[in-house]
């Protein structure tokens, strides 16, 4: 029966997608006066309809030029839904080849005064920018945009790369109700397709092929076939923001494509079919790499000067990665190739990561340590499916040592020796070496960060809590700690510290070591609560951490879909140390627990005690294994309603 139920919903879906004219130009006015998702209330905006088309466009003066072109109508349902008024195009370019865009237009649907009217997009609408000597965008800003607007769009992009066909996208951040996507490939082009299984979605795909022809000479013809392939979905769900995922959008459906070969009329076939290893070598020899490394003049005097009389290995790397750092000053270009080469970028104090980690390997390689660069996809790129230079899109210098790998990246201000910034720990890197071997090394941490706190509390005057804190952070937590309160003034800093802590007043801040990475920070501060403590008929009642408690399971979701990712091994140790309130006595205190999960892999401590007219209560957490997989979910949400509950559990003071 449900079997039925279920298919009698699809045909009635698909009943009504048809009805609906797609065409562009064709809004209906009931698509202007939806007020919400039918399936997915939610929703701030909705993709109505999607389509994809790519193909190999033939002209006999200049041969192939592959084309894309995209359709899309979408429904903004609310303001939160503005952002998806603008769409950002990113093409490419690499020395006098490029991409074009080409055929921009677009169009805002508003109902006003009963009538469907349209507003064009203009020029004015149009921004192009040049994020870097190889990457383009363009914006597409639509006009007149308000709650229930429906904006339509559509572009083409002209590539003369046509070895490399761009990702076909097949899920977003919000519903799409109608999706059309095929991509048309000579069969000149052997591509071999990749579905992305992490999305959990399966996307049937019809192929076909059909005759056409190629002109030779401008006279002779050849006959040839061309191979289809296509998709059609309807209520694709949306992309969910869950809590500890590593990069959302690496678990979208989407559909990737790799050359095989190429074959052409009277020509051999040649073979684009890779290795990780040919990848990595091919990047070492044809990406400058040895050429920058063998350039050492214009660091060579700062260098002697630094290391003079420094023998340890670590110590005179520490000393390079932080002449680096210093130095030259990331521009916030991405890319594992240099743009201007190392020489301007140290003189002129600024490089892309590519010009900066290769300079750091370059000393470093100078100073006769074991240095190597290594190939890193960032957590935005994804993770390389399939062996291509377009797998990677970041480099870091690595160093080889008797018993580890240490990692570096200069580009980062707030990173010590062995650690990472979030975008460039992305599970595997591509170490590639002088002597043409590569190897895979992993780039998630493995030690533990911890975040200790103790808290002095006792009760003021009129149920006021006043107490002392110190907070000490290590290892990516007290990178964490300084990214956030980098280049802030005092008052900026006590605002960020007393958001979600309640009605609380911080004085007194004190911190030692937070412009120094890779030491330990303490944090000291005094604070006044006003609404820690609550008295009911005579009793009052504490909870026990105050605004150092878990109190809300990050893990709401009945199922997910999704693995869970921790950032890093974390260790969070927290203290509290009360006064019994004069006059008044314990009536009862929390029960002391210790809960362990998936075999040790995360372990929560709750001990609370009493010594006469003092109370302890300390909870501590340790995560060890940073992945969990969503088969795990259950035991893990569980785990942390346990946490929640016993961090919330009151302590109760009653009249002597």
């Amino acid at each position: 029966m449900r079997t039925i139920y279920l298919c009698c919903v699809l045909l009635l879906t698909c009943t009504f997608l048809q009805a609906q004219n797609f065409k562009f130009g064709k809004v209906s006015e009931e698509e202007v006066l939806e007020k919400s998702h039918p399936k997915d209330p939610e929703a701030n905006a909705a993709i109505l309809f999607r389509e994809h088309n790519t193909y190999y466009e033939l002209n006999r003066m200049t041969g192939f030029v592959l084309v894309t072109k995209i359709h899309e109508r979408v429904k903004i349902y609310n303001k939160d839904g503005f952002d998806y008024a603008t769409k950002e195009v990113t093409y490419y370019k690499n020395g006098n080849d490029r991409e074009k865009m080409s055929g921009a237009k677009g169009v805002t649907y508003n109902i006003v005064s009963g009538e469907l009217v349209e507003e064009k997009l203009n020029k004015d609408g149009i921004f192009d920018e040049e994020v870097s000597d190889y990457q383009l965008k363009t914006k597409l800003t639509m006009p007149a945009v308000k709650e229930g607007s429906v904006i339509e769009y559509e572009y083409s992009i002209r590539s003369p790369f046509l070895t490399s066909i761009d990702i076909v996208p097949l899920q977003s951040m919000i519903p799409i109700n109608k999706l059309e996507a095929q991509v048309t490939i000579p069969e000149f082009f052997n591509f071999k397709k990749h579905m992305n299984l992490k999305s959990g979605l399966y996307f049937p795909i019809e192929e076909s092929r059909k005759s056409d022809v190629f002109w030779v000479d401008g006279s002779s013809n050849v006959n040839f076939t061309q191979n289809k392939y296509a998709i059609s979905a309807v209520d694709i769900p949306a992309l969910k923001e869950e809590a500890y995922i590593d990069y959302l959008q690496n678990y979208a459906a989407f559909l990737k494509w790799e050359l095989q070969y190429t074959k052409f009329p009277n020509s051999v076939i040649e073979n684009y079919s890779q290795t990780w290893e040919g990848v990595a070598k091919s990047i070492y020899d044809d990406g400058g790499y040895s050429k920058e490394f063998g350039r050492s003049s214009y660091y060579k005097n700062d260098v002697d000067a630094l290391l003079s009389g420094v023998i340890d290995p670590l110590e005179k790397a520490a000393l390079i990665y932080n002449l680096v750092r210093e130095k030259v000053k990331w521009n916030e270009y991405l890319g594992f190739l240099t743009e201007d080469g190392c020489r301007s970028a140290y003189k002129d104090g600024e490089g892309n990561v590519g010009e900066i980690n290769l300079m750091l390997t370059s000393m470093l390689k100078y100073a006769g340590l074991n240095a190597s660069p290594v190939l890193v996809s960032t957590q935005s790129n994804g993770i390389p499916v399939f062996p291509t230079r377009s797998g990677f899109n970041y480099v870091i210098s690595g160093i080889e040592m008797a018993d580890q790998i240490v990692l570096l990246d200069a580009t980062d201000k707030t990173t010590a020796m062995g650690e990472l910034p979030r975008r460039a720990r992305n599970w595997q890197g591509r170490i590639i070496r002088e002597n043409g071997s590569s190897a895979w090394i992993d780039l998630m941490p493995h030690y533990t960060s911890d975040r200790n706190s103790t808290l002095n509390v006792m009760l003021g005057e009129d149920l006021i809590l006043k107490g002392k804190v110190l907070n000490k952070f290590t290892g990516l937590d007290a990178k964490d700690y300084r990214d956030n309160f980098a280049g802030i003034n005092l008052d900026q800093h006590l605002e960020q510290l007393e958001l979600n802590k309640g009605n609380i007043a911080i004085s007194n801040l004190e911190t030692l070591n937070e412009d120094f990475p890779g030491k330990e920070i303490e944090e000291k501060y005094e604070f006044e609560l006003q609404d820690g403590l609550e008295s009911i008929n005579g009793k009052m009642y504490l909870k026990p951490l105050l605004f150092l408690a878990l109190e809300e399971n990050p893990f709401k979701a009945d199922e997910r879909q999704y693995p869970v990712i921790f950032d890093y091994p974390l260790s969070r140790n927290n203290t509290v140390n009360i006064m019994v309130p004069e006059g008044y006595q314990v009536e009862s205190i929390p029960e002391s627990i210790i809960s362990d999960f998936n075999n040790g892999a995360g372990t929560f401590k709750f001990i609370a005690s009493q010594n006469g007219q003092f109370l302890r209560v300390q909870a501590i957490l340790e995560v060890k294994t940073i992945a969990y997989s969503n088969k795990e979910y259950k035991a893990l949400k569980d785990f942390y309603a346990l946490m929640v509950e016993k961090q919330t559990e009151p302590i109760v003071f009653s009249k002597m």
